[in-house]
């Protein structure tokens, strides 16, 4: 399986700063692919209207991690063959763990978009409007990871820790709240699946971000950091504004 690494041994290698910048852009194009999936739940949008937008940029994202992950693998055995030594081999292996979360980040937002296909019912009264409030900082959280990833600002990675915790938390609130209701609403299933959708996406983000804060053995783990992180209370009483 090595075969395609030694034939590409040999050709002009992308830099680190490269590869980031690819990483980059495809953390945007994961911010589109779930505004877009999003809408077709929550805003009424046919999804036939999006489908070719998403599935296109969902066959982009699927693409960049595969060609990041190739050129990661590249990278360290050029380096490695030139140099006898290879600095960067923690950050190629980061970048080899994260590219994988930024890739599901695509994943769960399709898997919205075929919530949207296959049920015709769309969210009533307060889950509404607590998705929505979701929707909007999920928004936020990826354009704060992308910032942060870019920056590197270890502090700010710190507080998106904490707060896509929060988020995905409130997710996950949301669905034993509902499941653990007496009385039976057709749109249960529903609601349950798009808060867990938005959970695992929140949750992603917070593996991303954490390549910033912590050396590559611990990458993913964030409980040291979360204790504190308060998960009582509502959305709609607290408005979408993580607790202090």
């Amino acid at each position: 399986m090595f075969y395609w690494l030694t034939k590409s041994s040999g050709r002009q290698v992308s830099g680190l700063n490269k590869i980031r910048k690819d990483f980059s852009n495809m953390l945007e194009s994961a911010r589109h692919e779930f505004i877009i999936a999003t809408d077709t739940c929550l805003a009424g949008i046919d999804p036939e209207n999006i489908r070719d937008d998403l599935l296109a940029t969902d066959k982009q994202i699927n693409k960049a991690e595969r060609d990041i992950r190739k050129e990661l693998l590249i990278h360290a055995a050029v380096s490695c063959e030139m140099r006898k030594k290879f600095p960067d081999f923690p950050e190629c292996l980061a970048m080899m763990s994260i590219v994988k979360d930024a890739e599901r980040l695509g994943d769960y937002s399709k898997n919205i978009f075929d919530l949207a296909v296959i049920s015709p019912l769309e969210p009533e009264g307060d889950d509404r409007e607590r998705m929505f409030i979701l929707k909007n900082l999920i928004d936020k959280l990826f354009v704060s990871c992308r910032h942060v990833f870019d920056t590197e600002d270890i502090e700010a990675a710190t507080q998106l820790i904490r707060e896509s915790t929060w988020i995905a938390r409130q997710c996950e609130q949301n669905v034993v709240r509902i499941l653990q209701a007496q009385a039976g609403d057709p749109r249960g299933p529903y609601y349950v699946l798009l808060y867990r959708y938005m959970k695992r996406i929140a949750s992603h983000l917070r593996n991303i971000c954490s390549s910033i804060v912590q050396p590559v053995h611990k990458i993913d783990f964030t409980s040291k950091l979360t204790r504190d992180v308060r998960d009582e209370g509502d959305l709609l009483d607290m408005k979408g504004e993580m607790p202090e």
